[in-house]
């Protein structure tokens, strides 16, 4: 019989509270650490379901520790765990399957009730971790460092939950992740105006020339600009694809845009779907203006030069971001923003060692 079902970041705390804490306490009375629920997983977000425990999903967590008792501790504690943990928390298995070398998500519950536990008990200090996810070795950071932090890596550092920190090394660096710094902050909103700038005109073009899935594709692309855009003003990171929709959805911005972009995407009309598409433009252009950042910036919809065409006037908003950004972004040639406002591939996303080769990108001036 299946156990019933609990999110997962509330079966890790379980697990901890019942499992992992005890055994620190008994064994390693006196170990500053902090333990928490981070990374890749559909639970560190809160959007698990039953669905989500078929693979990288279970009782697991991170324990974070010094650097100093990491050499001296780690393999020790590694060994008590595989050791002491019971076999089953809650009714689900704490014995996880090997990882797949291909792919260290895939891995299952495998129930035992023998033997060592191949526990997911990942064992780390702040720094080592910061190495392997973010490719970093410090929480000092350029403007151009930050931009190549894919924005999902950042989500999984400071989503989840801390269970305990008494080191409190781990709490100092979500705090510094929070979110952007400012410069940083405005040159992705240029950049994200920038990319609707570039396109908003080709919903009307494609359309009169009997290319109805041109223009619905085009479309589609800049319901995505305004989302991201959308998440970037509110300040909260944005993840992959998977839940791209529903985060959005939680935004306090999207009661007035999630009505509009989902008829744009079901609109049969092209003239239409430029029309509604120019309302959420000036939806994302008044809660910019209620962030005071500029002064108010107002814009009507025109007409695309001579064509058939209707637009927003782009520039006025770039120009006035512009004047907000300091070096050495206000000296970046093109408004590309950060590197997933560009790069869509995930393998490249969440590979951090690849993600410096991008570097460059940002040092070349007009």
């Amino acid at each position: 019989m299946s156990p019933s079902f609990i999110q997962g970041l509330k079966l890790s705390q379980i697990f901890f509270e019942d499992a992992l804490k005890p055994l620190l306490e008994k064994y390693y009375p006196l170990l500053q650490y902090d333990a928490s629920l981070i990374g890749p997983g559909s639970e560190v977000l809160g959007f698990d379901d039953h669905i989500s425990s078929d693979h990288h999903w279970g009782p697991r967590l991170q324990l974070f520790l010094s650097e100093t008792d990491y050499h001296s501790l780690h393999q020790k504690i590694d060994l008590l765990l595989r050791q002491k943990l019971p076999y089953s928390i809650q009714g689900y298995s704490t014995h996880w399957s090997k990882p797949d070398p291909n792919d260290n998500m895939n891995q299952f519950l495998e129930p035992t009730s023998e033997g060592l536990v191949n526990h997911r008990v990942d064992i780390f200090t702040v720094n080592s971790y910061l190495r392997k996810v973010l490719c970093i070795d410090s929480t000092n950071l350029t403007d151009i460092d930050w931009l190549i932090l894919p924005e999902q890596r950042l989500l999984e550092l400071t989503a989840g939950k801390i269970f305990h920190q008494s080191l409190g090394e781990l709490p100092k660096v979500r705090k510094y992740f929070s979110y952007y710094p400012e410069n940083v902050w405005y040159f992705k909103i240029l950049s994200e105006w920038d990319h609707i700038s570039e396109e908003m005109a080709f919903v009307g073009r494609s359309a009169p020339k009997g290319d109805d899935l041109g223009s619905r594709l085009v479309a589609t692309r800049l319901v995505r600009y305004i989302i991201r855009l959308a998440f970037i003003l509110c300040k909260t990171y944005v993840p992959y694809s998977k839940w791209f929709g529903f985060a959005f959805s939680f935004l306090p911005i999207a009661t007035d845009l999630q009505p509009i972009l989902l008829e744009i995407l079901t609109q049969d009309n092209w003239r239409k779907r430029e029309n509604l598409l120019t309302e959420a433009y000036l939806v994302l252009l008044d809660y910019q203006n209620s962030l005071q950042i500029t002064p108010k910036i107002s814009v009507n919809a025109t007409q695309f030069f001579s064509r058939d065409q209707m637009i927003i006037n782009t520039q006025k908003i770039k120009n006035e971001l512009r004047k907000l950004i300091i070096p050495p972004l206000d000296g970046v040639r093109y408004p590309i923003g950060s590197v997933d406002q560009f790069i869509v591939d995930t393998h490249i996303l969440t590979d951090a060692q690849i993600l410096q080769a991008t570097r460059g990108l940002y040092s070349k001036t007009m």
